[in-house]
């Protein structure tokens, strides 16, 4: 048995196989056995090197080496590259003023509630409706409306003041801060001189909500909406009363005040009349004021104008007497020269 020194390459050859045979490279049964063998080292051999992959070193160049050793030298490189930084999307100026959570983790909404009413009770009523306004697009509640609009009657934003009060006791009228909503109505038509609207209101909250109690300090709204209605009726008696448009009962006295001062005669107290009522009550204290200004001057200065009359009266009489005594005076003299001129010195 013996071989000749033929290349890999040249065995592998399945044209050159059966030449190589008959030029008697292997003569012997026992040379085929030795061909398996060199045939399954030869598989052994491709399938390794199947398994393994091309990697390019900076010193021997391209070479192969196994998958683990290559994926150990991909992980390897990774960690020792320089990570490059994404390039980050703008933010504009006014997103991060106008996003009250810009920069830090969103909170749940009840603790944006509690700091806007903490902005409310500070009067910082920007920051507070910010903080309202997020807790209510984030999960809606009815007491959120309610502050929301509370805030802007605070900035005298009057339009959407009544729009969020009137959206609650409309939508939710069952809600907990429907009669507090119903109770912001009637108090701002109260304060801009709409009594008949603010006592319809004050009424409806009384039958509609009769156990019900403000949101923020637990008083009884029923008890407070009738010491407001008794009010304004006490008001508009006294200063009609006061004006001189008296009569048997309120509505009357309101026509009594409406013919005179040419306003429609509906026997109400609308906007007009009371503004009118108010506005002529004001000129009447303007006037009593004036009048006991001038009464509180003269009490001051009464015991000088007092002294000044005294001694008026006094030099009055002091000078009557002295003309009294010069006029005797003068007389006297007028006699004695009579005298003295019808008297006969020759006889003397």
């Amino acid at each position: 048995m013996y071989f000749r020194k033929i290349s890999f390459r040249k065995f592998l050859t399945v044209s050159r196989f059966p030449d190589l045979l008959k030029q008697g490279a292997i003569r012997h049964r026992t040379s085929c056995v030795g061909v398996i063998w060199l045939l399954l080292i030869a598989g052994v051999s491709l399938v390794r090197a199947a398994e393994k992959e091309l990697m390019y070193d900076p010193e021997k160049g391209i070479i192969f080496i196994d998958k683990d050793e290559a994926a150990k030298e991909k992980i390897s490189s990774n960690e020792s590259a320089v990570p490059v930084p994404k390039k980050q999307k703008r933010v504009s100026s006014h997103k991060k003023t106008s996003d009250i959570h810009y920069g830090r983790k969103k909170d749940p909404p009840e603790l944006y509630f509690k700091s806007g009413l903490e902005y409310y009770k500070n009067k910082d009523y920007n920051n507070a409706l910010k903080n309202f306004r997020f807790a209510d697009s984030v999960e809606h509640h009815a007491e959120y409306s309610l502050w929301i609009g509370k805030t802007y009657r605070h900035l005298s934003r009057i339009k959407e003041m009544l729009k969020a009060m009137f959206t609650i006791i409309r939508d939710e009228p069952d809600s907990d801060v429907a009669d507090d909503a119903l109770f912001e109505l009637a108090l701002y038509y109260q304060m801009n001189d709409d009594y008949e609207k603010a006592e319809k209101l004050f009424t409806q909250l009384i039958e509609q909500y009769p156990f019900g109690l403000a949101y923020s300090s637990g008083d009884e709204l029923r008890e407070i909406a009738r010491e407001q209605r008794r009010n304004m009726r006490a008001e508009m008696i006294n200063v009609l009363s006061i004006l001189g448009f008296i009569a048997d009962d309120l509505p009357s006295s309101y026509l009594k005040f409406q013919k005179a001062n040419k306003l429609p005669e509906t026997g109400i107290g609308d906007v007009a009349t009371i503004s009118a009522i108010k506005k002529q009550h004001l000129e009447y204290q303007r006037k009593e004021e004036e009048r006991v200004l001038k009464e509180q001057q003269f009490e001051r200065y009464r015991v000088w104008i007092y002294v000044v009359v005294f001694g008026g009266a006094i030099n009055s009489i002091l000078l009557v007497v002295l003309l009294t005594r010069v006029r005797a005076r003068k007389k006297h003299v007028e006699e004695l020269q009579k005298i003295i001129t019808d008297l006969d010195v020759a006889k003397l």
